[in-house]
């Protein structure tokens, strides 16, 4: 079975009681009855909930994608109400072209057939899984009228044919000037995402027919450089890719892998909603746009579904790169390192990195960061600390301090940046680089780009180890020791370090003599106060960060204080209504037993 083809909508599967068969065989006489599936009146009364026979065509693929939920009301499972599973025809239908039992199937490019055993048995669990996630509609398994009734699920559209985009002449004078001005938005190395967007939204409809196709990719290439991905990055994305299938403009595959990539992570957690809408993306890029996916694009979705927590479904995508013969490269190495740690694979961690080194890929900072978080999510701590000690050592040891490093007739590389797009440009020239120094077959010169591969701790490296310090082993004397550290070898503090400080005074703190004292968390909360004015890396106010600092006041002071430090909070924050509603409902639970919120002296504004 295709691993696309498992993207299909399927039909409502009765299932049998679990405890059956353990009664049955404590007691086989009194079970040898088949069992029968039963429902309550509501279900009786009620008939499974169908798509309107004169219902329209969907909204545009790409943001409709983003937005699929199983929650929504309109789209909620019904079960059907027939026994024995016999399926419910509706005659207003037109037959389905395709059907999901179809003879022709596409088979893995692998030789070797699938054996009998537990991956057999894993296989067929993330197939269901699949299956289940896109079951919006219950046993309705036909399209709307209308809806891709002329379109074949693997045929290629014919808006994806070709790159003959001819640039249409200004419709006002307003937008020959626009037009100039993304041109030269476009040629800058760091363009403002903000300036590109609003040039473009006062673009006269239809907005992407009067850019020139240079443009229109290098703008894309632009807004897909972010810091993380969030909402409004991910829809202004899949706004313009709506524009160009509505004009019939070739989508790059690069530009299909940075579509998905936003759909499946602009929450940051990634949900198994997130992950469908990643899926439907991928599966529109190779069955309709008929594009192959790239190891990148497979990195891609491997992380979301790793992070989604569908392991099963990420050994699939380890797989189907197999049989297309795609490799591996440092970053999606990184990708498995973080895998393996996850499913607390210490040896695999081990094989995964002994592998990289035997491939000549790159081993910096990042990957040793990779390597210690995984480590420490196995439950190999102390292995974690080994390595720590042992890349502080090495770092002490390395003679080559140069802050660029020129490859014999490449690019000159800088490791003096410290900003975030000065990492990302680091991260992406030590793997393509290194990889060709490999396929040149040049050992020495990959040895010298090695050696001069920054691989001293970081602030990362810091913040995961105090993490685990002051988490889960409560050791806050450890946790000054690395901050005290961090300060002598000019390491910059960031601000996920106070969080996950404030989230150990939570854990650990308001307890007879614990060393998680208030006067420690005054002072660390005003040194988080003092890092959000000197603006430090990865240091702002946000609900996680917020919820963390009242949590940890609430449980080492008292609720005075913590209503203070509340209100110093919304004095230099400005939070949306959806966090603000968040930070309220956990502040409701702390200072409860207080009154504050049981009418008689009303809500805390």
């Amino acid at each position: 079975m295709s691993l696309l083809r498992i993207l299909d909508r399927t039909s409502a599967v009765s299932c049998e009681h679990p405890i059956h068969p353990f009664l049955t065989f404590l007691c086989p006489v009194l079970y040898n009855s088949v069992p029968k599936r039963r429902f309550g009146k509501t279900a009786i009364n009620r008939p499974p909930r169908t798509r309107a026979a004169d219902g329209g065509r969907p909204g545009k693929p790409f943001t409709q994608a983003s937005s699929r939920t199983p929650s929504c009301p309109e789209h909620a499972k019904q079960i059907s109400t027939q026994r024995d599973g016999l399926p419910l025809v509706t005659p207003h239908y037109k037959q389905r072209r395709k059907s999901v039992d179809a003879t022709v199937k596409r088979e893995y490019a692998s030789e070797r057939p699938f054996k009998k055993g537990p991956f057999r048995i894993a296989k067929t669990f993330a197939e269901k899984e699949l299956k289940a996630l896109v079951d919006y509609y219950g046993i309705d398994t036909q399209p709307a009228p209308g809806e891709d009734a002329d379109i074949s699920d693997d045929g290629s559209l014919v808006w994806n044919v070709g790159d003959d985009h001819q640039q249409w002449p200004p419709k006002l004078p307003m937008d020959g000037r626009l037009v100039e001005k993304l041109n030269a938005l476009v040629e800058r190395d760091e363009p403002s995402h903000d300036d590109i967007w609003d040039a473009y939204c006062r673009l006269s409809e239809p907005r992407i027919v009067y850019l020139p196709r240079k443009t229109i990719h290098a703008m894309l290439h632009h807004l897909s450089i972010v810091e993380r991905p969030g909402l409004d990055s991910m829809q202004r994305y899949l706004s313009i890719l709506d524009d160009m299938k509505d004009a019939h403009i070739h989508i790059k595959r690069n530009e299909w892998t940075a579509a998905t990539h936003f759909a499946g992570r602009y929450r940051g957690i990634v949900s198994a909603d997130d992950l469908q809408s990643s899926l439907y993306l991928w599966r529109d890029m190779e069955q309709r746009a008929n594009l192959k996916g790239s190891t990148v694009t497979f990195n891609v979705l491997f992380d979301i579904a790793v992070k989604a927590g569908k392991f099963t479904l990420a050994e699939l995508f380890l797989k189907e790169m197999k049989a297309r013969n795609l490799k591996f490269h440092r970053h999606f190495r990184v990708s498995l390192i973080y895998y393996h740690g996850v499913m607390q694979n210490g040896s695999g961690i081990r094989r995964v990195y002994q592998d990289m080194v035997e491939q000549r890929d790159i081993v910096d900072v990042v990957v040793m960061n990779a390597v210690i978080a995984a480590l420490i999510r196995a439950g190999e701590p102390s292995a974690a600390e080994h390595v720590f000690e042992r890349i502080k050592r090495l770092a002490a040891a390395a003679s080559n301090g140069s802050p660029s490093y020129t490859i014999p007739g490449g690019p000159t590389i800088i490791k003096a940046d410290r900003s975030w797009r000065g990492h990302r440009k680091l991260g992406l020239q030590l793997t393509y680089n290194g990889r060709n120094l490999a396929r040149e077959q040049d050992p020495q010169g990959s040895k010298d780009l090695q050696d001069w591969a920054p691989i001293a701790p970081n602030s990362h490296t810091y913040s995961l180890l105090i993490r685990h310090e002051a988490t889960s082993t409560g050791n806050i004397d450890r946790v000054n020791e690395l901050l005290r550290e961090m300060g002598y070898n000019g390491v910059p503090l960031e601000g996920s370090i106070f969080v996950v400080v404030f989230h150990g005074f939570a854990q650990f703190g308001g307890v007879r003599y614990s060393s998680w004292t208030r006067a420690k968390l005054e002072q660390t909360w005003t040194e988080y106060l003092q890092a959000i004015d000197d603006r430090l890396d990865r240091t702002w106010i946000s609900t996680t960060s917020v919820i963390a600092a009242l949590k940890a006041f609430r449980k080492c002071a008292d609720v005075e204080r913590t209503l203070e430090v509340w209100k110093e909070i919304k004095e230099i924050w400005l939070p949306s209504a959806e966090e603000k509603e968040n930070v309220h409902t956990v502040l409701k639970k702390l200072v409860r037993s207080k009154g504050f919120f049981d009418g008689r002296k009303g809500p805390v504004r």
